[in-house]
């Protein structure tokens, strides 16, 4: 774990991807704010001629960007810094007694004991090995936010993964929209030239004179394919990436969205602990309940100390044992 501000930030074991991630994203965000859609809106609005609807829809892609971006951003830090529900060990030599409730020991929906944090975990709980620390509820250890998702983060990586993915859907289209007005402007210069024979003509046509214009045609249109390739290399790029993107993020979205209505973590999913009915899902209140508690849900309380004040670790260590 890495401490941010005197221990008021705190950040994950992978405080180094979660850094990339900012860098790829904060990146992506110049490159659409800066060229995207300036230009989008110069061939929307000024080569249209102030057409209204296209002024009125580039305002609103404008504050829908703007909107996104934000989402994305508050909520990967909060992802990212909050704590996702660690459970403190216990320093001492000796084992900690046995819960005194009637939870079972043992089974995956009962207490488990950890070895390197000396406590019994709560069900649902899981000790994460990368950041080596147990996690209550523990969903998966995201590396790209930094951090595990666990009980008390996960509503706001959800969030996070609709923004990003609304993010990634708005800067692919809007780069095949450019791709595309760059392509007319392309088609309409070529054919302004007089390099396009006229094929709109009602004079019969021999079969190798039809031919022969369709081989012209298609030459055309993939001249002109390939010059608005080149003209807008860039555009190209961000926007096949942001299309692949896009695919991932959106899948992962529907996979948490059931998981939530079925009230389980990932965890649990992939471990199938109520495949077949092998167990009861206590948690399971119904898709509705599921959902209420888990976006307007209470927060838990986090059970760290307060890490920018002095500890007496000693001290801490005698009171627990």
């Amino acid at each position: 774990m890495a401490y941010l501000s005197n221990g008021r930030i705190m950040l994950g074991s992978d405080a180094t991807l979660f850094l990339f991630t900012n860098i790829l994203l904060l990146g992506g965000l110049a490159f659409y704010f800066l060229i995207i859609l300036p230009r989008l809106t110069f061939a929307d609005v000024i080569l249209e001629r102030g057409n209204p609807h296209l002024v009125v829809s580039q305002i609103w892609l404008w504050v829908w960007s703007i909107f996104i971006s934000m989402g994305c951003l508050i909520f990967l830090w909060i992802s990212a810094t909050i704590d996702p529900g660690i459970l403190p060990s216990v320093p001492s030599p000796t084992k900690p007694p046995l819960p005194a409730d009637n939870i079972p020991l043992g089974g995956p929906l009962g207490y488990r004991y950890c070895s390197t944090c000396n406590i019994f975990r709560p069900p649902r709980s899981k000790h994460c090995n990368s950041c080596n620390v147990c996690v209550s509820k523990f969903d998966h250890h995201c590396p790209w936010v930094g951090n595990c998702i666990g009980e008390r983060n996960h509503a706001y990586f959800f969030w996070f993964l609709l923004f990003v993915s609304a993010l990634t859907v708005t800067v692919a289209i809007s780069c095949a929209r450019l791709f595309m007005l760059v392509y007319l402007d392309v088609a309409a210069d070529y054919e302004a030239s007089g390099s396009l024979t006229n094929t709109t003509s009602h004079v019969p046509l021999s079969l190798a004179t039809f031919q022969e214009e369709a081989s012209h045609l298609e030459h055309t249109v993939g001249r002109n394919l390939g010059k608005a390739i080149l003209s807008t290399p860039t555009v190209v790029l961000m926007g096949l990436f942001c299309m692949m993107c896009s695919w991932s993020l959106i899948s992962l979205v529907l996979f948490h969205v059931m998981i939530i209505s079925v009230s389980q973590t990932t965890n649990e999913r992939v471990r199938g602990v109520y495949r077949y009915r092998r167990h009861v899902n206590a948690a399971d209140r119904g898709c509705c309940a599921n959902w209420t508690k888990a976006i307007c849900g209470t927060q838990s309380v986090s059970l760290l100390p307060d890490f920018h004040q002095d500890i007496d670790v000693y001290n801490l260590a005698d009171s627990e044992c």
